[in-house]
């Protein structure tokens, strides 16, 4: 696996590289790219200096923080790139063209998302990255991922449109729970539970009330399952349009706790 970790040395993102890392170590190894991008404002001369004062800094940074990361995941290929741009522009274009299976980032929340680059940023790939896309809550310490959450909507009938996640499942050894939220089930007595049958792994599925907030639906029962990753599926042409009945903002995904995993899928 090769995945993609954004960096601007903040605690949040220090401690998304250090997921990542051990999120490969645990599935056998793969490369891990920490990619630090300097935002050009101006190429002026005064601005050129900034730049390589920038640069320099970056570089001390990524001196001392690759030996540990490396340390906690002695099976991994860990590198370091900078690069001289805005990151909300560069990421998607750069993980599309050089294969990378995922990108792992870090979120500071709700309070946080306009004020934090890292949370803007994640913001932005919610909508345009063309792969994968992993945030890691900055309360979300890592444990080897046991079990994955897969929320999907009514009309999902066939496991194999899901093959990223049933893969990554495999490669963690982890059992896969697959969740309809449905606005007819209004107690959770009424919680629906059916059996899913899908070579090389442990899955199961459960239909729950919608309740009020999706986002905090979800997060109650990933708590409940002790889940390790949550995922949605983000359908381009409409935001989250069939889980998300009414309009959304993104904001309230940084309400959800649980590392969350979006998958980019076209809606048909």
């Amino acid at each position: 696996m090769n995945i993609l970790c954004p960096i601007d040395f903040s605690n949040t993102s220090v401690k998304a590289c250090g997921w990542a890392a051990r999120f490969l170590q645990q599935t056998g190894g793969g490369k891990l790219q920490l990619l630090h991008c300097v935002n050009v404002v101006s190429r002026s001369a005064m601005f050129i200096k900034m730049d390589d004062i920038f640069k320099e800094q970056a570089e001390n940074d990524f001196k001392e923080l690759l030996p540990k990361v490396r340390a906690l995941a002695p099976d991994v290929e860990v590198s370091a790139n900078i690069v001289f741009r805005d990151p909300k522009t560069f990421i998607p274009d750069y993980a599309g063209h050089h294969k990378f299976d995922l990108i792992v980032n870090g979120t500071k929340g709700l309070t946080a998302l306009k004020d934090i680059t890292v949370g803007s940023v994640t913001a932005y790939l919610m909508d345009r990255s063309p792969v994968p896309l992993l945030t890691i809550p900055e309360e979300a310490d890592f444990r080897p991922v046991q079990k994955i959450i897969l929320g999907v909507d009514s009309e999902v009938t066939e496991a194999a449109a899901f093959q990223t996640i049933i893969n990554l499942a495999r490669k963690a050894k982890a059992e896969l729970v697959f969740v309809n939220t449905n606005e007819d089930i209004t107690s959770i007595e009424e919680t629906e539970a059916f059996t899913l049958q899908i070579e090389g792994i442990s899955s199961k599925g459960f239909v729950i009330p919608q309740g009020v907030s999706i986002p905090q639906t979800l997060t109650d029962f990933s708590v409940e399952q002790e889940a390790d990753i949550l995922v949605l599926i983000h359908r381009k042409r409409q935001w989250y349009e069939r889980l998300f009945k009414t309009s959304v903002a993104k904001e309230e995904l940084f309400k959800i706790k649980t590392p969350l995993l979006i998958l980019p899928m076209d809606a048909e």
